[in-house]
This record gives structure tokens, sequence and C-alpha cells, in this order.
């Protein structure tokens, strides 16, 4: 893919895969909601959670996000993270319309937002491979 299929790509409604490192050196990989925006993947996900525990020990991480149907597609993203407490209500609430739609995603969003203690994960790509399942 080009980097406009590959943006293109990345707005659609997919679960990611985020692989971080845990302090022994194994990996850990969980399912996230993901908005990639001004070449950056941003992920809202709980301060006390295993992949913010794992960025505050090793930035580096990988992020998948691959279609489970046919035609099979991945974009694959290596690169560093940061934590942040910037924008936290807003990219939650854009993030659970995208994946639950509007009226669900705004009732999600009110909820966790009382209920959570998030951060913003930040992820500048340092690499990215895509497959479009013709190349």
């Amino acid at each position: 893919m080009n980097s406009s299929e590959i943006e293109e790509y990345l707005d659609l409604p997919l679960l990611a895969d985020l692989a971080t490192v845990r302090p022994d050196g194994s990996p850990h990989v969980a399912p996230v909601w993901f908005r990639f925006r001004d070449g950056q993947v941003q992920i809202v996900a709980e301060a006390g959670a295993v992949k913010t525990r794992n960025i505050h020990h090793e930035p580096r991480v990988s992020l998948s996000v691959a279609t489970h149907d046919r035609p099979y597609r991945y974009v694959l993203i290596s690169g560093s993270a940061e934590l942040s407490r910037e924008g936290i209500p807003e990219l939650t609430r854009a993030l659970a319309i995208r994946y639950q739609g509007e009226e669900e995603g705004n009732r999600y969003a009110d909820k966790v937002l009382g209920e959570m203690d998030f951060c913003v994960i930040n992820i500048r790509p340092d690499k990215i491979v895509s497959w479009n399942g013709e190349d």
C-alpha cells in the first residue's frame, strides 16, 4: 500500500494489537482501539494497565492492524511510545464513537470518563510496513 492507502486503511474502525515489552524482556500483546492522525498513533489506556507500565519501562512498541477476512490486509507499525495526560476526554469520546457509533459511543465515554483513570499513548512510528493481499 502507498502512504495514502495506508492512511485510508488505518481510518477503518479495526482493532489493533499493541505489543509492549515487559520488564523481564518478554512481550505483552493487548487489543486496543486506536486513531492514526498526523503520522502518529493515539491510544487511550488505563494509567495502571500492563501496557502503560511496560511503556514506562521500555518505550519501544509495535502495533499490528490486520483484517480477519479475505482479502487479508495489514499494517505493522514499530516505534516509540510516550504517555500523556493531554486530550484524554476528547480522544476517549472520539474512539468510543468510532468503534461503537454516535449514541452508544457517547454513552460509553460518559461512563468510563467518570470511572477510570486514563492516559494517552502516543506512538511515533519509526517504520511502517503494509500488505494488501495482492503484494
